[in-house]
């Protein structure tokens, strides 16, 4: 094989790079192009609305109401509820600060004598609360008390209670979630209406006090409470008053969601009936004189 010692090697190279240079396609509206594109991408992420297909015009507003934030980004809750029974002595509390403990050193107690200050109950500008001094520290607490079980239905007593003295709730509402909310038969000092939020589903339902009698939820003190009982009919099914079944699964006080116990807390059937020693006693000596009879 021979080569070429005339060929230079640059000037080839040289040209076969203009060559394939020249042989590049190109289109009089590419940068028209880019600049379109880069117009559309401005308008997508300007956008402050995000599109949502279950509301593609945009008529649902969601609107935040920040009322704790804490310095590691947890929104505390600004209600709580406790669980009791009839069939069970021990009442289950509020847990330990469920509302956060940032308040502790600023609430009052139920017999302090600053309760009867002038103006204690009247609402700041900044809407500070004062707090009774609980174990919870929540400005509401919703009791729930499984009350009477009957062959057909059950009973249910239902407590709102306030703990802020600068507080009071007009036409405040109470939504609970549980299985046997669909046989509600009847609210006794509540208004009560179900909320279905699909056809097959139909286990929520809102509480809401009647207007002029208790639709008021008056600041802490004596009068701040309102209460009611509902009377379900039984499912029996799925009725139990086993491991916790007869409480609610969630609970909303004015649209905030409840903290809850935690459910190894919960009011549990007694295991077994309790022996009676004196019972026992009279069966024994009872079987004894018979014995001693028949000798």
């Amino acid at each position: 094989m021979e080569f070429s010692s005339s060929a230079n090697p640059v000037r080839e190279t040289c040209f076969e790079t203009k060559f394939h240079r020249r042989q590049l396609p190109t289109h009089p509206f590419a940068g028209v192009k880019f600049v379109l594109y880069f117009v559309v991408l401005f308008m997508i992420f300007s956008n402050g609305e995000a599109y949502d297909p279950l509301d593609p015009f945009g008529n649902i507003t969601i609107k935040w109401d920040v009322m704790s934030w804490t310095p590691d980004g947890y929104v505390n809750p600004t209600c709580c509820v406790s669980f009791s029974s009839f069939y069970n002595d021990t009442i289950t509390p509020c847990p330990s600060c469920s509302c956060g403990c940032h308040n502790k050193n600023n609430c009052i107690m139920s017999n302090s004598n600053q309760l009867k200050k002038a103006g204690i109950n009247t609402p700041r500008k900044d809407n500070a609360p004062l707090l009774q001094c609980t174990h919870h520290m929540c400005p509401v607490r919703v009791h729930w008390h499984v009350k009477l079980n009957y062959r057909d239905y059950w009973r249910v007593k239902i407590a709102i209670t306030n703990f802020n003295y600068r507080m009071n709730y007009t036409q405040w509402t109470l939504v609970a979630q549980h299985p046997n909310l669909k046989n509600v038969t009847q609210v006794f000092s509540f208004d009560y209406k179900p909320v279905v939020p699909y056809q097959s589903i139909n286990d929520t339902g809102m509480f809401y006090g009647m207007k002029f009698y208790n639709d008021l939820l008056m600041e802490a003190g004596p009068a701040g409470n309102v209460q009611s009982e509902v009377l379900l009919q039984k499912n029996k099914e799925t009725f139990t008053l086993k491991q916790g079944w007869a409480f609610p699964r969630k609970v909303y006080f004015n649209g905030d969601e409840c903290k809850l116990p935690p459910p190894d807390a919960y009011p549990v059937l007694p295991n077994s009936a309790r022996a009676n020693p004196a019972g026992f006693l009279t069966l024994a000596t009872s079987a004894l004189l018979l014995i001693l009879s028949i000798c």
